[in-house]
């Protein structure tokens, strides 16, 4: 859904939006867990908390519209400060339905117990079960109707953890929240429920300025979102590693269609100059591929372009314009304005006909690496960067560079 893109790009930190397609086609190769729920008392039911498993019946059906993501609240992540949401969007009243009986039943269900069994695929036999004790608390003002719960599961001990969730009702659009309390008390759940009610307004006016509308079609000439998604969710790496996909975007890129290009010039590396020179004529599929110990994580993104766009190409441009650069002034989606410096070209082989590949540091993190590369053959190009949360040591600069040349080269060898 767009709304929740715009708007947690709009925050400038790096956040994650997984879209519907996605979200589909994801649970269709790999089907997640799945939950069963029981309420003391019974009557308590209708509530709803974060991340309980009740996705079965929206996930599959075509009538409702929804994203799923994480957006940190400030430049760090922990689970106290990055809020877990998902967004659903659905005509004729359909989400209204989950909040039937709420108002009426919050004096009776101050405080009950959820138990969730989750099984997994190839798990234990019977699941796991977690009981957790909740309490009903007042939100902020958001919404038509909104609840919110505090969460802490059963047998911890002495540790004070637990969950602050929010449900959110406007219109045909309904928001799922959830954030990390540690301690749990009166002040950490205020923080927290502000925070999430500010997120919830914010998509809420968003949904109102962009009312539902058809999908947009493909641009001619150019691949579908549902084919980029499929060439990176294939790759595989370097020989003997194992590489898991997470999509995280497919769609088509938008704006207002013949924006200028990027500049030629200045040691600039500029995500906005560079989207809106796409923009209207052109697909993309965006993931993130990582080992299974996150030794090694990377940030993916597939563009084809459509038949409007010429030569030079917008991809050329911005390998032109940080070609012998040691200092660069970045414009990155998710991080903002920042300076790479001192920024050093990575010794990798890019089959295209157009490529860059750099390392760079930056004052937030003297002494440790990023490294981008990317490269374009035809109409199609590819970006791989290390992620943000994943800063590399001298030693770790080669081997990174080198599986993400691979998986450059397996994307566009594929593509053909």
């Amino acid at each position: 859904m767009d709304i929740a893109t715009t708007v947690v790009r709009s925050r400038n930190l790096k956040a994650m939006v997984i879209d519907t397609r996605s979200l589909r086609s994801t649970a269709g190769v790999a089907p997640g867990a799945e939950a069963t729920n029981a309420t003391i008392p019974d009557r308590c039911t209708p509530f709803r908390l974060p991340g309980g498993g009740e996705t079965g019946a929206w996930m599959t059906d075509t009538g409702v519209s929804f994203a799923q993501g994480r957006l940190p609240l400030g430049p760090t992540e922990s689970p106290q400060s990055t809020v877990v949401f998902t967004v659903k969007s659905a005509a004729d009243g359909k989400l209204a339905a989950d909040f039937n009986g709420t108002d009426d039943l919050a004096s009776q269900c101050a405080e009950f117990e959820r138990s969730s069994t989750m099984s997994v695929p190839g798990g234990p036999a019977g699941g796991l079960t977690t009981t957790y004790l909740v309490r009903l608390v007042t939100p902020p003002p958001v919404g038509q109707k909104a609840y919110a719960t505090v969460q802490k599961a059963k047998g911890l001990g002495t540790a004070d953890m637990g969950t602050a969730g929010m449900q959110v009702l406007a219109g045909t659009v309904s928001i799922d929240l959830a954030l990390g309390l540690w301690p749990v008390n009166a002040e950490t759940t205020g923080r927290a429920l502000d925070s999430m009610a500010a997120f919830a307004r914010e998509l809420i006016d968003q949904a109102v300025k962009n009312p539902p509308s058809s999908p947009q079609p493909n641009p001619a000439g150019a691949r579908t979102p549902d084919e980029l998604a499929r060439l990176l969710a294939g790759v595989t790496g370097p020989a003997d590693t194992k590489y898991y996909v997470s999509p995280t975007e497919a769609r088509a890129i938008t704006g207002a269609p013949g924006s200028p290009a990027p500049s030629q010039t200045g040691c600039a590396y500029d995500d906005a100059t560079y989207f809106a020179a796409l923009a209207g004529n052109a697909a993309m599929a965006q993931a993130i591929a990582s080992t299974g110990d996150k030794a090694i994580a990377f940030d993916l993104s597939l563009i084809s372009m459509g038949t409007a766009i010429r030569q030079p190409y917008p991809f050329d441009h911005r390998t032109l314009a940080i070609k012998k650069c040691t200092t660069v002034q970045a414009n990155i989606i998710g991080q903002g304005a920042i300076t790479l410096e001192p920024v050093q070209p990575l010794d990798v082989k890019l089959d295209g006909d157009s490529s860059y590949a750099f390392r760079y540091q930056t004052a937030g993190e003297p002494g440790h690496w990023q490294i981008r590369l990317g490269a374009r053959k035809g109409t199609t190009s590819i970006e791989v960067s290390s992620v943000k949360w994943r800063s590399l040591e001298e030693s770790e600069v080669q081997p990174a560079a080198d599986a993400a040349a691979t998986i450059i080269g397996q994307v566009l060898e594929k593509a053909g």
